[in-house]
């Protein structure tokens, strides 16, 4: 469930801009593009830790399904989308149901224990992944018969993950349900114990900053494409599942020996400063 939820995300990354040239002028695509990812990201944000609470309250199946089937009709939608403020409503409720991989996870800490659980959990981001790899380029191919194409897939994917749910997903969160706080629903309450804590308060600070400026490329990689290098959708997928692969390998290959040979401390300071190299590049 969790690899086809991933490969629906990375399904329309490539032609979302190719979408966005039917509705808008030209010189608008940029802007509205950078709009729309922020409010994705926006409703994640401020909506993972609700629909964490609501899990807690009725349970893990219930909300999954509900995200699931939400997602199905919101990119049925999308790919319908008539006008601008349609596809903008639809990027909203998008982040809105994609806010799952919190409930996700409590699933996973449901019903595993210790190493079990780590396991488990590396095999979930694989997953994920493996998602964000396939979907690139499967959106890029669909992409180049019509960019409404990866959204009906998206969404026959969500619907196929909403009927394997219905059928194959038990409810994980048996024990005693808990009710509803209001501090539970609020983004930033999660924060607040890094309080008195200076070193994590500062590393939170340095892994938004990197956050903050490491989107800016990915976010307008897909436009760079295609305005500079004159790419199509198929070969965006293909460059975005080459970026998904040997991201994942660098994770999985060079960040423990690394670490291991220059310490943590040093390990993040070179990775910073290779990261800070692409943008300029």
């Amino acid at each position: 469930m969790f690899a086809l939820d991933a490969v629906g995300i990375g399904l329309i990354m490539p032609v979302l801009p190719g979408l966005l040239r039917d509705l808008v002028h030209s010189n608008d695509v940029t802007a509205h593009y950078g709009i729309l990812l922020a409010l994705y990201a926006l409703m994640q944000f401020a909506c993972a830790p609700v629909l964490g609470a609501l899990s807690d309250r009725f349970g893990r199946r219930p909300v999954l399904l509900v995200s699931l089937a939400g997602a199905a009709v919101d990119y049925a939608i999308m790919a319908t989308a008539p006008f601008l403020w349609v596809l903008y409503i639809g990027r909203i409720v998008a982040g809105i149901t994609g806010a799952t991989g919190a409930v996700a996870g409590a699933y996973i800490a449901d019903i595993t224990d210790g190493d079990e659980r780590a396991r488990h959990f590396g095999f979930m981001s694989a997953c994920f992944g493996f998602g964000m790899v396939a979907g690139p380029v499967l959106g890029g191919l669909m992409g180049g018969f019509s960019p409404h194409a990866p959204f009906f897939a998206a969404a026959a994917l969500n619907g196929l993950n909403f009927l394997t749910g219905c059928f194959l997903l038990p409810e994980s969160h048996k024990g005693e349900r808990r009710p509803l706080r209001r501090e539970a629903l609020n983004p930033l309450a999660s924060f607040r114990w890094a309080r008195g804590m200076t070193v994590v308060a500062a590393l939170m600070a340095v892994f938004f900053i990197m956050q903050l400026v490491g989107q800016v490329p990915a976010a307008l990689w897909v436009i760079f494409g295609e305005d500079r290098f004159h790419w199509d959708a198929t070969t965006i997928g293909i460059s975005l599942a080459a970026f998904g692969i040997l991201h994942s390998l660098a994770q999985a290959m060079i960040t423990g020996p690394v670490a291991a040979r220059l310490g943590e401390r040093r390990a993040l300071m070179l990775g910073m400063i290779a990261d800070g190299q692409f943008p300029g590049g």
